[in-house]
């Protein structure tokens, strides 16, 4: 018999909870956790029931060790956890009025130093302090491994009715099926992160948003809802994740699949009595172990980011491109397409090279190309294949033989998207500049205190923590005001992003160096004449890049670390969120330790 799990419940105020909050006690594992989802409407719901005194679900922790000490994993009950703290910090409000900042010593600490500003109309101080004082009730276990959380996290939600099928494929499992398809689903809606652990006060950052909520990812601008594939309502029920799934089993298996629910179980490895469906499991990880994770990520996520600029230039919506009449749930349709976009740019190795004509031959395609079966539960091998390989003859004509190593095939346009997502969670390991000149006329010098400042920067990354990757991108803005000045300087529109200002560098390359060609080498010439380790200028110089994002080329910079500290002018730094702070002599001893394997 098995030795219980040591449980304890009991009932916290929100105050406690909050102040909790705030020192970065609840941690967030995106292995198992489910999206931020709820709209502002279920967080004010939430918040009214706290508010009539109503009592709340039990919200389940589970106490874990890290390199920061004692913390406590949202086992269950995350969407209510950021309910409440999104409530506090002043992201929506409650019948027109929001909460009172003067309630709790933080908050008011936090008004008064200018972090959270009070939103007009306060609600009245004496039903903020009752908010305060209700007891949320919580269960918190010691935890004996990620098994051990997932297991319990599984059990909880085994009953459906909490989380959809897919979510509760996808929780916990650690297969490299499941995680190829966490991954993309991430990318492709945005919403990923540099680690799968995350502070509940990052979450924001990168949660699924709706109307009245001026934070995180816009609902509407997600791939599969703004092109009108997938329902705002099915995307938070993980279907986009279906979708994925479907077409990672597909170019992954040697031999095609159909397309069920039930498939889907056997693909996550999901037990039962049929001893096939383990084979299943066995076979794609087979698969997948053959060809490699990272390129069947890359693979299919070079064909989104072509689609996704094909799309961009017909100036409709996928589904307005394909259809005379909008038409609900063509999920399949967009497989099909992809499907035979997959066969011409990855198995034969082919380059779009007649944009104008192949919108032309997709327009309507939906109508007078793709023949699907009605209905949905099965989606059978066949069709999937006679469907694909129909539209693959009607638009193989505005494809040519690709050019050797075509830097096209970076996949950068999602990849970018995700770069600047990730370091809104983990800014430590992300710097932006907009170039390395002066946004005004009074000066046309390269700043070269600006460029060693990078470069120091990037070695303190490195430091923070081991086994990373940290980066400075060169042509983003991360303020409109310092976009606002490229843009009048350059006279060159920007692209927004989330909170990112897209400006690029070609503008400063061909003012001041000629061209892109000749500020690029100029940079890698000067990363050798840096103060540190000839190990990182051989780093710094393999992996600084030059990728384009829609028409705006920006130069990444990347640092790998090492297996022992990074050093600059004889010194070693390490970075706290934009801070780079010296490491003094006597710690030394602290900074190699983490090095140590």
């Amino acid at each position: 018999m098995k030795e219980a799990t040591e449980l304890s419940i009991k009932g916290e105020s929100i105050q406690s909870l909050y102040g909790s909050y705030l020192k970065g006690t609840f941690l967030v594992n995106r292995r198992y956790q489910r999206k931020l989802v709820w709209t502002v409407e279920e967080k004010r719901s939430f918040i009214d029931s706290i508010v009539s005194g109503y009592p709340v679900p039990l919200i389940l922790l589970a106490e874990v060790m890290t390199d920061k000490g004692r913390k406590l994993e949202i086992i269950d009950g995350m969407q209510r956890m950021n309910a409440i703290m999104s409530f506090i910090d002043q992201e929506f409000d409650l019948n027109g009025k929001y909460f009172n900042l003067e309630t709790m010593a933080d908050t008011k600490i936090l008004k008064d130093d200018g972090i959270v500003v009070q939103k007009d109309t306060p609600l009245d101080r004496l039903i903020c302090a009752e908010i305060v004082r209700y007891q949320v009730p919580l269960s918190v276990f010691l935890e004996s491994g990620d098994s051990h959380i997932d297991e319990v996290f599984r059990r909880l939600n085994s009953g459906g009715r909490h989380l959809s099928k897919q979510e509760l494929r996808q929780s916990g499992a650690i297969s490299k099926f499941a995680s190829i398809v966490r991954k993309l689903s991430c990318n492709i809606r945005g919403d990923s992160s540099a680690s799968d652990i995350l502070d509940l006060n990052a979450m924001k950052n990168i949660s699924i948003t709706n109307r009245n909520l001026d934070y995180g990812i816009s609902v509407e601008n997600i791939f599969w809802v703004k092109h009108n594939i997938i329902t705002k309502e099915a995307l938070r029920q993980s279907q986009d994740e279906e979708t994925l799934a479907d077409i990672v089993a597909w170019v992954s298996m040697d031999k095609g699949l159909r397309s069920s629910s039930d498939i889907l179980n056997q693909l996550y490895g999901f037990t039962t009595l049929n001893t096939q469906e383990s084979s299943l499991s066995s076979s794609i990880e087979l698969q997948i172990q053959k060809v490699n994770e990272e390129n069947i990520i890359n693979n299919i996520q070079y064909v989104f980011d072509e689609l996704i600029k094909l799309i961009e230039k017909s100036s409709n919506t996928f589904n307005s491109l394909l259809f005379k009449s909008q038409q609900p749930k063509i999920s399949r349709y967009f497989q099909i397409v992809f499907y035979a976009f997959y066969k011409l740019l990855i198995e034969e190795c082919m380059q779009i090279s007649d944009k104008v004509k192949l919108i032309k031959l997709l327009d309507k395609a939906g109508d007078k190309i793709i023949s699907l079966a009605a209905g949905g539960g099965n989606w059978s091998a066949k069709e999937k294949q006679t469907q694909s390989d129909a539209l693959y003859g009607v638009i193989q004509s505005c494809f040519i033989k690709a050019q050797e190593n075509d830097p096209a095939r970076s996949q950068w346009v999602t990849r970018f998207e995700n770069i600047l997502m990730q370091s809104s969670t983990e800014q430590t390991l992300y710097d932006f500049k907009v170039g390395l000149h002066p946004l005004n006329n009074r000066s046309n010098k390269f700043n070269q205190k600006a460029f060693s400042k990078v470069i120091k920067t990037l070695t303190a990354m490195a430091n923070t923590f081991p086994d990373s990757s940290g980066y400075c991108l060169l042509g983003v803005a991360d303020t409109k005001e310092t976009a606002e000045q490229f843009k009048y300087l350059y006279q060159s529109e920007y692209i927004s992003y989330s909170s990112f200002y897209i400006t690029g560098v070609k503008e400063e390359a061909d003012k001041y160096h000629g061209d892109l060609d000749k500020y690029f080498t100029k940079l890698v010439q000067l990363i050798k004449s840096e103060p540190i380790s000839d190990r990182d200028k051989d780093n710094l110089s393999r992996n600084i890049s030059t990728v384009r994002y829609f028409d705006k080329d920006v130069i990444i910079l990347k640092i790998e670390s090492d297996d022992k500290p990074s050093i600059y002018g004889g010194k070693y730094f390490v970075r706290y969120g934009s801070n780079i702070d010296e490491v003094e002599p006597q710690d030394f001893g602290q900074l190699f330790s983490r090095f140590h394997k």
